[in-house]
């Protein structure tokens, strides 16, 4: 019979905030997107949504061991918004999955791990994602009045993607607190 030796309590900490961190607050994230993505906030100015998507996107990346764990949250979303039919159109989700795309590449350059603040300060162009389905269909030729005031709505959507990356940054330092980079695990 062999007995085997118990983990420390330390190690159970340890793994259980590893877990927190890259299971459960990823998934946390996308149903908040997806949760959101229908809900109507009375502010009511051009991008003032990506304050929560992409918030949450940019903390997910700065946060997971895996930088493929942020296209899997943008995938599950937009794919989950898409099926549910939610939001502010059909092809309107596919924002959550082009801003993790472009969050995956920029988080998988070393200049930018050793710099996590500029992941934050791209997210301002990032959120420029969310005006290409609008500006697609003015472009084809669907809605004539698509492209009235796009200078005006890409200020704006790089205003709030400046405040979600800074958002996004607060929330990965406060769960880098939470959960240190010791317990991370291998």
């Amino acid at each position: 019979m062999t007995v085997m030796p118990a983990m420390s309590s330390a190690t159970r900490s340890a793994t259980s905030l590893a877990w927190a961190r890259e299971v459960v607050f990823p998934a946390t994230a996308a149903a908040v997107i997806v949760v959101t993505a229908d809900v109507r906030m009375p502010l009511g100015l051009p991008g003032h949504r990506g304050l929560v998507w992409l918030t949450l996107l940019v903390a997910v990346a700065l946060t997971a061991r895996r930088p493929q764990t942020v296209l899997a949250v943008g995938a599950a979303s937009t794919a989950a918004t898409a099926l549910l039919q939610s939001g502010p159109g059909p092809w309107a989700s596919a924002r959550y999955l082009g801003a993790a795309a472009l969050l995956y590449l920029l988080t998988g350059s070393p200049a930018v791990k050793s710099r996590r603040w500029l992941v934050a300060l791209a997210a301002a162009p990032i959120h420029l994602v969310a005006l290409v389905i609008p500006i697609a269909t003015a472009l084809i030729g669907v809605h004539h009045y698509a492209m009235m005031g796009i200078g005006e709505k890409a200020l704006f959507h790089l205003g709030f993607g400046l405040v979600a990356g800074m958002l996004g940054l607060a929330t990965a330092a406060a769960i880098d607190r939470a959960a240190p980079e010791t317990s991370r695990g291998a």
